[in-house]
């Protein structure tokens, strides 16, 4: 090959590479969603007029300061969020500090749950999708187009909490495993799987609609141990339903169970020739949350700072930049050519609406 023309080999092949570091550097990802989680605790930690009975519903509050309460936002946000400061702003990175010009908005102008799951996951959000009803999503999602690209069909799997996730990613349509309450037939994997089918039957339900977190998460790791798959969403959403509840306690209490489920996945993977190495672990969420004392409880349209959010990732494609700063135009629909991208692929090309991914270099 002549000299000029392996120049312009090199320049076409650096085009065509993903966004999101080197090609072939990762084979799988796993998404975590937190619903309705709040960027400020995520970066500050828990806030204090908030561990008050008046204002977050504490039914101890001294316990509550003691778990929680520190001098500064760095102690605080690392009480909450042990994994997440201790391990993924060390070898990752983090985004959505509004304080530091890092701010991270959705684009859609509802501000709760169904069309932030649609913008995340498909890349752009549609005017059509503007409840939380359980209706079909007519788009595509990056978890189905993935499921139907060469390597990856019948390799991508849901575990999710809230029961219009079957809507949001589209059942009937999609082809992939989507997991919600109580195991189906051919859903289980593992040795535990009748103990979980019996707690998902006899354990009270907590909220309509909603199974509690840490089952959702037990049934998802024994399917991920077993079945190893490629692409793994699990979606959690007890902080949201607390938070409505306006009990602030419950909410940093199950915020810090995700942290830990996020801490056990990562390990897990990390004990497994399959992932070990090459997986990326993206967590974000839906939406965010109105300020204290009283709007934190609730989100929408007309809630003042609902439209702002984060993620936290870390992985093979993922430069390990710790919190970010001065980063502009960050939004919820970046995060559909995200995902494609840390296991190489190109979802704009397929779905030129969606926005591009995320910038982390």
């Amino acid at each position: 090959m002549s000299a000029s023309r392996l120049v312009v080999f090199l320049l076409l092949a650096s085009c065509s590479a993903p966004s999101v570091g080197a090609p072939g550097a990762a084979e799988n990802v796993i998404l975590v969603t937190i619903d309705g989680f709040r960027w400020q605790e995520v970066f500050e930690g828990a806030e204090e007029p908030l561990l008050a009975k008046q204002n977050g519903g504490a039914k101890d509050e001294k316990g509550l300061r003691r778990d929680f309460w520190r001098d500064t936002p760095e102690a605080r946000r690392a009480a909450l969020l042990p994994f997440t400061w201790g391990v993924m702003a060390k070898e990752g990175q983090i985004l959505g500090n509004g304080r530091k010009d890092c701010a991270m908005r959705v684009t859609n102008e509802h501000r709760f749950s169904y069309p932030g799951y649609a913008e995340m996951l498909c890349g752009f959000a549609d005017a059509r999708v503007d409840s939380n009803k359980k209706v079909p999503n007519p788009n595509v999602t990056v978890l189905e187009w993935l499921n139907r690209r060469p390597g990856f069909e019948g390799r991508v799997a849901a575990y999710c909490t809230w029961d219009v996730f079957p809507s949001i990613l589209n059942r009937e349509r999609s082809g992939f495993l989507i997991h919600q309450g109580p195991p189906v037939t051919g859903e289980s994997a593992g040795g535990r799987s009748e103990l979980l089918e019996d707690l998902y039957a006899d354990l009270p339900p907590l909220f309509g609609g909603v199974c509690v977190d840490a089952l959702e998460f037990h049934a998802g790791m024994d399917y991920l141990k077993v079945k190893k798959p490629r692409v793994f969403y699990l979606a959690l959403g007890e902080t949201d339903e607390w938070a409505h509840e306006g009990r602030y306690d419950q909410y940093l209490h199950a915020a810090r169970r995700c942290d830990g489920f996020v801490k056990r996945l990562w390990e897990t993977v990390q004990s497994m020739p399959e992932y070990r190495g090459k997986t990326s672990i993206l967590v974000t969420a839906d939406h965010g949350r109105g300020d204290a004392p009283v709007e934190w409880k609730n989100h929408g349209a007309k809630v003042k700072g609902a439209e702002f959010i984060w993620v936290a990732m870390m992985g093979p494609r993922i430069p390990a930049l710790g919190e970010r700063s001065g980063v502009e135009g960050l939004t919820q629909a970046r995060i559909a050519a995200t995902i494609a991208a840390l296991v190489g692929e190109d979802y704009r090309a397929a779905i030129p609406q969606a926005a591009p991914a995320l910038p982390l270099k």
